[in-house]
């Protein structure tokens, strides 16, 4: 992965990715890339791992801006994650969550994303930090509610990738990857997450529906997760909730900071 030296990714920062800097206008570094080439721009986040972004990328140019994705269930998280616990990231993306996990002090992470392109970007990211296989399992596969092959349908945004008609996407390409079932892979691997992130684009009740075994497991005891939502803030498949009360979990809607309230929004789900 090549990056700016640290000194010129921050002078980058101050002059292009200003703290609170609207992400959507944040500006191009054509003049900057001429000289130099294409290389990521390297930010210490404010849960304080360091990140290579890829300014192109809407979630990257937010962590150069703002140092933090999604405050809200960052800070959620950091509050609740302990020494012991195994994390599972299902849709993991870059890694930035998989990263916050493992700063938190977690004993393991295991990473699930279907993208290879994306996988190596988030094995660069861990390789960045000094973590290795032996602290995050990066899984090459995505979660469904059976073992399959399935379109992954790339969006022009790396997050907004994911499987079946999901509005919000613009997409610009698809490829056919490997799809397995929480349950199955926590039976044959012998693991079991105590915290999961979900972030999978409107695939969520897939994943549930793979998982019923793994969520009434008590071990299982805070979920995040991500869900479009009508203008009263509740879900608009009700089927989410209805599973995750099934198996003993409790759900709060998680506020955005400034109160907004966008099409898609983050949830917990606790005993």
């Amino acid at each position: 992965m090549d990056c700016y030296h640290p000194f010129i990714s921050a002078a980058i920062r101050a002059l292009y990715f200003r703290p609170g800097y609207p992400v959507g206008k944040a500006r191009r570094l054509g003049a900057v890339e001429k000289l130099f080439g294409f290389k990521r721009i390297q930010v210490k986040t404010r849960p304080g791992f360091l990140f290579a972004c890829d300014q192109r990328d809407w979630l990257q140019r937010n962590l150069l801006c703002n140092r933090v994705h999604e405050v809200e269930v960052s800070d959620l998280l950091t509050r609740h994650l302990d020494g012991n616990d195994i994390f599972f990231d299902v849709g993991a993306n870059a890694g930035y969550f998989s990263l916050l996990a493992l700063s938190a002090g977690v004993q393991r992470v295991v990473a699930f994303e279907p993208d290879p392109l994306t996988c190596g970007t988030l094995r660069d990211q861990l390789r960045l930090n000094g973590w290795g296989d032996d602290r995050c399992a990066v899984i090459e596969r995505g979660l469904s509610d059976a073992r399959d092959r399935l379109d992954l349908i790339r969006g022009s945004d790396s997050g907004e990738s994911g499987f079946g008609d999901w509005p919000h996407r613009l997409p610009i390409g698809h490829i056919s990857v490997e799809v397995t079932t929480l349950d199955d892979y926590c039976e044959s691997e012998g693991v079991r997450p105590d915290v999961m992130k979900i972030d999978v684009e409107g695939w969520e009740l897939n994943v549930l529906m793979g998982g019923l075994k793994t969520l009434r497991n008590p071990q299982l005891r805070l979920i995040t997760f991500e869900a479009e939502v009508d203008a009263q803030a509740q879900m608009v498949d009700p089927r989410i909730a209805e599973v995750l009360r099934s198996c003993g979990f409790v759900i709060d809607h998680i506020p955005r900071p400034s109160g907004a309230l966008k099409a898609t929004e983050n949830f917990c789900a606790h005993r």
